[in-house]
C-alpha cells in the first residue's frame, strides 16, 4: 500500500509538471486543426520574408491564346485554368498576382533544385561573364572538372561521364551503347515504365498515353514488381521469373540490357491523371 501511496504521489508530481505542456501541446495542435478547417481544408503554408517584384507582362488569357495558336497541341496543361508562373525563389513559386505557391514538382518529375538560389544564380553570373559557350573540339576546365567531380560519386569502375541535354537523350544514347557493345538488339524493361519519348525511348516506355502507334520493336516488358499493387505481391522470385521467361521465349536467349527506374514517378502521374479523369467523367 505504501508503494502504491509512493507511485500515486510521483505520478501526480509527474502530471502537474508536464500538464501545462502537454496542455500547451494538445491546444496547439486544434489551433492548426482549426485554421486548416477555417481555410476549407487548406493548409497554411509558412511566412516567407520575399515579395516578388510587380508582374507586368501579359495575362494567362493572352498566353493561352498564343500557346493555342502557336505551340503545337501535344503540348498539353493542367487545369482548365492554368495557372501562369511568372517568378520563383527557393522553394515558392508565385503566379501574376503575387500569390504564392510551395512548388513540390519542379517542372517536370525528375528535377527539382529550386529557384533563384543566390549561390546558384551567382555561379551562373560568373560564367556567362567568362565564357557562355564553347566546343568539346577545343579545349575547357569546366567539363573536364565537372565530370571529375561526378565520376568521383560513382561505385566501382565507373569513371567515364558522356554529358547530354535531357533524359530522354541520355536513354537514347545508353540503348544504343548497349546495342553497339552486346551485339544485340533486344532489350528487357518494365511495364508501366517511362523512358522517354523519341524513337527508341518510346519502346522502352510502357504507358499508353506516352506511346505513339509507330513502330516500336526490340523492347520486351517485365511486370513491374510492385509490392503494393504488383501481380505477385513481394514476391522477388516470380518476378525474376517473369523476365527470365521473357528472355527465353521473346528474345535470342541473348539481351543487350535491362533498364529500368529505381522509382516510377511517372507511373503514379500516369494514375493519378486517369483517375481525375474518370472522376470527372462521373461528375459530368
Amino acid at each position: 500500500m505504501h508503494k502504491f501511496a509512493s507511485s500515486l504521489r510521483r505520478l501526480t508530481t509527474d502530471r502537474n509538471k508536464f500538464g501545462p505542456c502537454r496542455l500547451r501541446c494538445f491546444s496547439q495542435l486544434a489551433e492548426r486543426q482549426s485554421t486548416v478547417e477555417s481555410t476549407g481544408g487548406v493548409p497554411i503554408i509558412p511566412a516567407f520574408d520575399y515579395s516578388p517584384p510587380p508582374y507586368v507582362g501579359p495575362t494567362a488569357d493572352e498566353i493561352l491564346r498564343k500557346r493555342k495558336e502557336f505551340l503545337s497541341p501535344s503540348m498539353f496543361y493542367f487545369y482548365k485554368k492554368p495557372l501562369n508562373v511568372v517568378h520563383g525563389k527557393m522553394q515558392y513559386l508565385f503566379d501574376e498576382n503575387g500569390r504564392r505557391y510551395l512548388d513540390g514538382f519542379g517542372g517536370i518529375a525528375t528535377v527539382n533544385c529550386g529557384h533563384c538560389h543566390p549561390e546558384v544564380v551567382q555561379a551562373i553570373i560568373n560564367q556567362v561573364n567568362t565564357i557562355q559557350h564553347s566546343t568539346i573540339l577545343y579545349l575547357n576546365h569546366c567539363i573536364a572538372d565537372f565530370a571529375a567531380a561526378l565520376a568521383d560519386k560513382l561505385p566501382g569502375e565507373l569513371k567515364v561521364v558522356f554529358f547530354t541535354n535531357s533524359g530522354t537523350e541520355a536513354n537514347e544514347l545508353a540503348l544504343m551503347m548497349a546495342r553497339l557493345y552486346t551485339g544485340c538488339q533486344d532489350i528487357i524493361s518494365l511495364r508501366n515504365a517511362y523512358h522517354g519519348n523519341a524513337a527508341g525511348t518510346m519502346g522502352a516506355t510502357a504507358q499508353s498515353n506516352w506511346k505513339f502507334n509507330i513502330v516500336q520493336n526490340g523492347v520486351h516488358h517485365a511486370i513491374n514488381p510492385d509490392p503494393y499493387r504488383g501481380a505477385f505481391g513481394s514476391d522477388g522470385e516470380k518476378y525474376a521469373k517473369d523476365v527470365d521467361d521473357l528472355i527465353q521465349f521473346g528474345t535470342s536467349g541473348h539481351v543487350a540490357g535491362f533498364i529500368f527506374e529505381a522509382i516510377q514517378v511517372n507511373y503514379f502521374l500516369y494514375n493519378y491523371q486517369n483517375k481525375m479523369n474518370y472522376m470527372q467523367s462521373r461528375m459530368s
